[in-house]
């Protein structure tokens, strides 16, 4: 590994991909190799839908030292790019094979997080193949309108950026917003709707996990769907948070217990619903957005962490990580 005083870190920032979020990806990754410092690094962008046999060469031919993560979605966020970097002894940033696995997969990542008493909102999951059958779907939509209820929230359990999220106000809607949900994976999870005040909490844990300033979400439409993320026409940001104090504090402990949980690193972001004083962990995001317009960035900046030092940070987490296993 060349991280001697005299030669720039390698980076390699691996963006792109394949999943429905690729756009929001090169956005991210196009973020990090604008901010890394070029004092300190030498950084090298790869598309893994289109450099990954270059990226894989350069990886065996030793002229990378670590990769930032700046992958969304499947193959990227899931644990599959992380388990390639690991048999390649890469160092790369953010969590490991098993925390961005449990943290894509949000079925698993409820189950986990109920045992360990965190509140969630109530929820069922299904999968494509039970309710292409007739019998099933039938006890399928049985269960959604006697345990969840109208409205409701329905998600695919493997995505993120709000993909295939519906609303759904009415049992008439419900087959639509299924199809929706099955067209980005083949498992859909179904929960409570919670009208309630909706915020994040990043967390940067490059030496202990830190909650950083809470950001109160403010949609201009149904719900923080896409467009709302990534248009700020359609959202307003609130940060910090118009919390009381109390609230304040319980949910960025509430966070950072959700990401030793999880067993993240580095770096997430934690999705909550206030409602009166209780709070209801969505789900974790394991490589949040980097793009102007996401969270996460707009968090460290109200507490005076600039991008570069964020990603000076990680990166060197990473390298550390590395060399303390």
């Amino acid at each position: 590994m060349t991280t001697t005083t005299n030669k720039k870190i390698r980076v390699a920032v691996l963006m792109g991909g394949n999943s429905s979020e690729r756009e929001i990806s090169l956005q991210s990754g196009k973020t990090v190799v604008q901010y890394l410092r070029s004092t300190k690094f030498s950084v090298k962008s790869y598309d893994t839908k289109r450099d990954l046999k270059k990226f894989l060469n350069d990886c065996l031919a030793h002229k990378i030292d670590a990769c930032f993560i700046a992958l969304h979605g499947k193959g990227g966020e899931d644990g599959s790019i992380q388990g390639l970097l690991e048999v390649l002894k890469i160092p790369y940033t953010g969590s490991g094979i098993l925390a961005s696995a449990i943290g894509m997969n949000k079925v698993v990542q409820k189950e986990i997080l109920k045992e360990n008493k965190i509140l969630v909102p109530k929820y069922i999951s299904f999968k494509s193949s039970d309710y292409e059958q007739a019998k099933s779907r039938q006890a399928i939509l049985r269960e959604i309108k006697q345990k969840i209820c109208f409205p409701c929230c329905l998600k695919p359990a493997n995505s993120g950026s709000s993909r295939g999220v519906s609303i759904v106000k009415k049992e008439k809607d419900l087959a639509k917003s299924i199809k929706l949900a099955f067209n980005e994976d083949e498992e859909i999870i179904v929960e409570e709707y919670i009208s309630g005040k909706e915020i994040t909490v990043g967390i940067l844990d490059t030496e202990s996990p830190q909650a950083l300033p809470i950001v109160e979400i403010v949609p201009k439409r149904k719900f923080f769907d896409f467009k709302a993320k990534y248009d700020p026409k359609f959202c307003q940001e609130i940060i910090p948070a118009k919390l009381p104090k109390k609230i304040t504090q319980e949910a960025k402990k509430i966070a950072k217990r959700v990401h030793k949980i999880i067993n993240c690193k580095g770096f997430s972001r934690v999705d909550m619903i206030v409602k009166g004083t209780k709070i209801y962990t969505l789900e974790i995001n394991t490589i949040p957005g980097l793009t102007p317009q996401s969270l996460m960035p707009k968090a460290l900046r109200s507490c005076g962490v600039s991008i570069p030092q964020f990603l000076d940070k990680v990166v060197s987490y990473a390298l550390k990580k590395k060399r303390t296993k």
